[in-house]
């Protein structure tokens, strides 16, 4: 019984040593959120995208053998230009997107500092793209908590082309 005070004084301590105080529980990813469809909106086998000037280790972003009208992407931007591009493969045809976008960095928290935010302007693509709908140009750290029918953007492609 003699110790039961210190020990709870070392519990108490302990208990205020351990705060979580300068911890960062927000989200810092952002990325975009794309999704991929033919223009008579039948499917595709398979869909592989890469990023143009990525380094070559690490650069495949998708790699989807079993694609379908309803997944979503995420797809990184550019942190240091203002066009972010893509090579997109689906089965024996290859695409170039380029998304062209500002950044802007958003305050987060104290503990979290800043994450990039982005505002799409436009696309710029090769001609086995049909389109482009840009449905929600704003892409930040809450892009990713998008519903499941909500993204940035939505690629059609050129059915004649794949």
């Amino acid at each position: 019984m003699k110790f039961c005070p210190a020990i709870i004084l070392i519990l108490l301590i302990i208990l205020i040593g351990c705060n979580d105080q300068n911890r960062c529980y927000e989200s810092m990813d952002t990325q975009m959120i794309a999704s991929f469809k033919a223009s008579d909106f039948s499917i595709y086998d398979t869909l592989y995208i890469h990023g143009i000037g990525r380094v070559s280790t690490g650069d495949t972003l998708v790699y989807d053998t079993t694609s379908s009208q309803s997944k979503r992407y995420p797809l990184p931007l550019s942190l240091s230009d203002d066009s972010t591009g893509f090579v997109i493969r689906t089965q024996n045809a290859t695409d170039t997107l380029y998304l062209h976008h500002t950044m802007t960095m958003q305050f987060i928290s104290e503990n979290c500092g800043f994450a990039p935010e982005y505002k799409l302007k436009g696309a710029s693509f090769t001609r086995g793209i049909d389109s482009v709908k840009i449905s929600d140009p704003i892409v930040n750290t809450n892009s990713l908590a998008k519903t499941i029918n909500d993204q940035n953007i939505t690629v059609y492609f050129n059915i004649s082309f794949h």
